[in-house]
């Protein structure tokens, strides 16, 4: 399905029912909108384990501006301002007036800056290996070097340093990606599928997309907050993420370390990570 926001058209697709049957009453159930990373991914990353939430929410999926089956507009916003806008714009046109966001990577920067933006949209946030969270470049190839050696780090310093050329690049996906799971086959089974942008992913790496801080509005988040990240995820390092937590000094935050999981723990750890996300649904007495 497509809508329009802002003259672009973006892709969506649903899983699981808004009101159900309960009796002689029909219940409104929670929202999810899922938001991918990347930047430049798109939804498919979350299927197939995401509808194992469709018995108790109804999930959306977006891909979004510049991404997937979406319409790619004007490079000059893609930003993670016009992203979230995008989300606000995107809840408005179909109806939705309290949602929880969740967010995988820059979907979680995207999410964030939407929660500080439209506070009244946003009833939760979670954050599964989000970018923005507070980290350095080093805490980042430590991590690489710890989980592939030497030769992991210096392809990861060359590419996140970025080095464009083709041999970087090369060398990204032979030794640093496949460290972003535990199996390499499953993250290039996904990017396979997956309908990638690599022209957003450029804009992001020359800093196109704005900056990755959250700091400057971290105060304005006040929704309640999960934050889930793996013990070997190299891309944002555990670290950063438990620096955000603290960070987010106007939000209640539960924060949620994984061991043996890398770069996107609903991907990696399913069943532990909708656990959590179970337990969490109840803190949003205001979704619906």
């Amino acid at each position: 399905m497509r809508v329009i926001v802002d003259g672009i058209g973006l892709y969506f697709d649903v899983d699981g029912a808004g009101l159900v049957a309960e009796g002689e009453v029909m219940t409104e159930r929670p929202v999810l909108v899922l938001l991918h990373g990347g930047p430049g991914g798109d939804h498919s990353l979350f299927k197939p384990e995401f509808t194992a939430m469709s018995d108790v929410a109804q999930v959306v999926y977006l891909d979004q501006r510049g991404s997937g089956r979406s319409d790619r507009g004007d490079p000059a916003a893609w930003t993670w301002q016009r992203w979230a806008d995008d989300v606000a714009e995107f809840c408005a046109v179909v109806g939705l007036r309290r949602v929880l966001l969740v967010g995988t990577s820059s979907g979680g920067l995207v999410g964030m800056t939407c929660a500080a933006r439209f506070p009244e949209l946003v009833a939760g946030l979670v954050l599964d290996s989000t970018l923005g969270a507070p980290t350095t470049l080093a805490e980042s190839l430590d991590v690489f070097e710890r989980r592939g050696g030497v030769v992991a780090r210096e392809a990861a310093a060359r590419f996140l340093g970025g080095d464009t050329s083709s041999e970087a690049a090369s060398a990204w996906w032979e030794y640093a990606l496949p460290l972003y799971g535990a199996d390499a086959g499953d993250t290039q089974l996904r990017r396979t599928r997956a309908k990638i942008n690599e022209e957003v992913q450029d804009h992001f790496r020359q800093g196109g997309c704005g900056p990755v801080d959250v700091a400057p509005f971290a105060a304005s988040i006040v929704c309640p907050t999960l934050i889930l990240a793996g013990q070997d995820d190299p891309v944002s390092p555990a670290v950063g993420a438990q620096r955000l937590a603290d960070s987010l000094t106007g939000s209640p935050v539960r924060m949620e370390t994984l061991d043996r999981v890398g770069h996107g723990v609903f991907r990696q750890a399913p069943d532990r990570a909708f656990d959590l996300l179970r337990a969490f649904l109840p803190h949003l007495a205001s979704l619906t």
